[in-house]
């Protein structure tokens, strides 16, 4: 049989009280008014009270000759491991048992080594029967997470979850909430979390004097859906709407081919909702979308409403004309390509005055409701679509 080693709170006692008489596992003081014998017999602790001395020595005998009455167990455990796992077995909660706790231990070590990329492609694949669009905006809302956490799932913290919607567009601040949210709710079902550090954070309620503007992912589904729909009728509408800001209805309605010249980058808008002529330098991802056009084509389409509402909705946004078909669709704001370019141009340029020239606005204007809406490196990947 192993030798029994006292606990350290034991040990810590024997200090506090005189022993007037031991054996091998026990020990005996006096209170007050009675002889206390306390101990630890096969890790459960003795504390006795008798009124003689006589009556706790009998006791402490005929407990150690309990003891060594017991059968022998071999073990290759090691003293010390024998003393960790009595006091384990005798932290567990009824009902617990020292392997399950194990199991739960080791579930806790794997989930622990998942990182935060292998999770999200796992979690994608659950996405893999769904639209393409909803593929598509999943998948680039959580790779953006992937690339400000490269560490494991559980290691991202609440500290970590602020921080990364901190840089986020503030038009894109609940689709990025939400996609992270589901992607906490599943790993959790799935054991691979114990807490979701997006669950105390709530949605934004957009104010009103802020501009909505598009995430990367939404303009590259619109321009994608412009090109593929209806012949490309409507991609040079749609890439000057993102890439040069004008104003979808007022300006773009009477622009032509001849206004825009692709070599010296600029277009001429000389009819428009503020009636001031002004020339719009284009981007040069703007003038290799344009370059893909085909220019025997009127910039604005002949049955412009019905193709630009299969746009949205193929860009899984509402189209605005058939409300069966726009049930759980995102709703498509008023201006929002326009607000999303002029949230970018000012993002990257840092120029609000320049901006506000190039928007044909005033800089109050751009000051008021186009700053902080688009993060730096959004504003960067926006202007490279």
């Amino acid at each position: 049989m192993l030798p029994h080693t006292l606990p350290n709170w034991l040990n810590n006692m024997r200090h506090k009280h005189a022993k007037i008489y031991t054996t091998h596992n026990l020990f005996i003081h006096q209170t007050k008014s009675t002889y206390a014998v306390e101990g630890y017999i096969n890790g459960r602790r003795v504390r006795r009270r008798f009124l003689s001395l006589e009556e706790a020595k009998g006791m402490c005998h005929t407990l150690e000759e309990g003891v060594a009455s017991q059968h022998v167990i071999r073990t290759s455990l090691t003293s010390k491991q024998v003393k960790d796992a009595e006091v384990a077995h005798h932290r567990l909660p009824d009902g617990c048992t020292l392997v399950e706790a194990v199991e739960l231990l080791m579930k806790l070590h794997t989930s622990m080594s998942v990182s935060m990329r292998e999770a999200i492609d796992q979690h994608l694949r659950t996405k893999e029967t769904k639209s393409v669009e909803t593929y598509r905006q999943a998948k680039g809302l959580l790779m953006s997470l992937s690339d400000y956490h490269t560490g494991t799932l559980q290691g991202f913290t609440r500290e970590d979850a602020a921080g990364f919607l901190a840089n986020v567009s503030a038009g894109s601040y609940n689709h990025y909430l939400r996609a992270c949210k589901g992607l906490y709710i599943w790993a959790k079902k799935h054991e691979m979390v114990r807490a979701n550090p997006f669950a105390h954070i709530v949605s934004r309620e957009r104010l009103q004097s802020e501009a909505s503007v598009l995430s990367v992912a939404e303009a590259k589904n619109l321009l994608e859906a412009s090109k593929n729909l209806h012949d490309g009728d409507m991609l040079a509408y749609t890439c000057l709407c993102l890439f040069a800001g004008l104003r979808p209805e007022s300006e773009m309605k009477k622009l032509t081919w001849d206004a825009v010249n692709l070599d010296d980058r600029e277009i001429r808008v000389t009819i428009g909702k503020t009636k001031k002529p002004r020339c719009v330098e284009m981007s040069e991802n703007l003038v290799k979308w344009l370059r893909k056009c085909d220019q025997a084509k009127p910039i604005w389409p002949t049955n412009y409403r019905r193709k630009w509402s299969d746009v949205r909705t193929s860009a899984g946004f509402s189209g605005g004309v058939n409300p069966e078909i726009d049930k759980g669709l995102k709703p498509y704001v008023k201006d929002y390509m326009r607000h999303t370019a002029i949230s970018n141009r000012v993002r990257i340029t840092g120029d609000i005055h320049g901006a506000a020239t190039w928007a044909g606005n005033s800089p109050a204007m751009i000051s008021r409701h186009y700053l902080g809406l688009v993060g730096k490196t959004e504003a960067r990947n926006y202007w490279s679509i």
